[in-house]
């Protein structure tokens, strides 16, 4: 009876602690985008071009580029200042017909370790890092010249310490249309069953729908220049809580590039707030290496959060 109270407190304990760092979200790491590049952009990656984490940001993209291969790893320190929590991911897709392409990705988060309070005697007898982790693979098809439709499936597992460990399975969806001179992108993401952790109570995944639109622009000698924007909006399912984002880019002969954005989102809601966005790029012979910056808005926690990855393409 005794481990059984000791069990249930520390399994309660933990998750108050996990959501409270998530912002009241569950297993809201589902929302963390590990993009470097839509990550320096304000989050817009619904209808960023391809990079290797395309089934993260718009499970369509993929199909819609010419690229036989892509495939990045990526590391973040998540709200250094506050839980430092690191994030990393593995992500790519390779073409298997000249309409479709084959997605995979797996993304790992850690929490900061939290103190294991004895339920009788309310003394601390240890810590415990809690872990969640998301494995996924997608499809995409180029229905037409200009469309493309894709979706992922993806196994979310989540260790709080509790009785068990929670487990859902997610579905994400996307559209694109490219029309050279605008992009429309639509994603709804994180569909799927509920978690539990053994405990009275199951938790939602957090949902969301996402719309957006951008353009990419070539210009000077031979196309070097490259001017990128996005704008994307969403909306979440579960809490109600509205975001948006806009980004900007510019490129140069295809291998150098700076960008910078600014995403709007309800921290008390979300699993994190506004923030404000820089990235650097270099890229050659096909290899790149990417690094995005955010900086706080209205004392966000989120501040100071950095991600750098890298990729390899042909």
């Amino acid at each position: 009876m005794i481990n059984s109270v000791k069990t249930i407190t520390v399994a309660a304990a933990l998750l108050a602690a996990v959501t409270l760092t998530s912002k009241a979200q569950t297993v809201g790491f589902l929302d963390v985008n590990p993009d470097p590049v839509a990550l320096s952009m304000g989050g817009t990656g619904t209808t960023l071009e391809a990079t290797p984490y395309a089934m993260w940001n718009n499970a369509a993209t993929a199909a819609l580029t010419d690229d036989k291969f892509r495939i990045g790893a990526v590391y973040s320190l998540w709200q250094p200042s506050t839980t430092a929590n690191n994030a990393i991911a593995v992500a790519g897709y390779g073409r298997v017909a000249k309409f479709m392409t084959i997605s995979a990705g797996i993304k790992y988060f850690g929490h900061s370790p939290y103190d294991i309070t004895d339920g009788m005697t309310g003394m601390v007898t240890g810590q415990f890092t809690p872990v969640d982790l998301q494995a996924g693979i997608g499809l995409g098809f180029r229905i037409l010249p200009i469309l493309s439709l894709g979706a992922n499936i993806n196994y979310v597992h989540s260790d709080i310490g509790g009785p068990q460990k929670g487990a859902a399975v997610a579905v994400d969806f996307g559209a694109m249309v490219d029309l050279k001179f605008v992009r429309i992108g639509v994603t709804a993401s994180n569909i799927g069953s509920t978690i539990n952790y053994g405990g009275p109570s199951s938790y939602g995944l957090p949902a969301n729908l996402k719309f957006g639109v951008g353009t990419v622009q070539y210009f000077g000698n031979e196309d070097r220049h490259a001017f990128s924007a996005n704008l994307e909006g969403g909306l979440t399912f579960d809490k109600t809580a509205v975001f948006a984002g806009i980004g900007a880019q510019y490129a140069w002969n295809d291998l150098v590039r700076v960008s910078a954005g600014y995403h709007y989102g309800d921290a008390s809601k979300l699993f994190y707030g506004s923030y404000a966005s820089v990235g650097v790029g270099i890229k050659l012979i096909g290899i790149s290496l990417n690094a995005a910056y955010l900086i706080a808005v209205d004392d966000s926690p989120i501040g100071n959060t950095f991600s750098v990855g890298l990729g390899y393409a042909f």
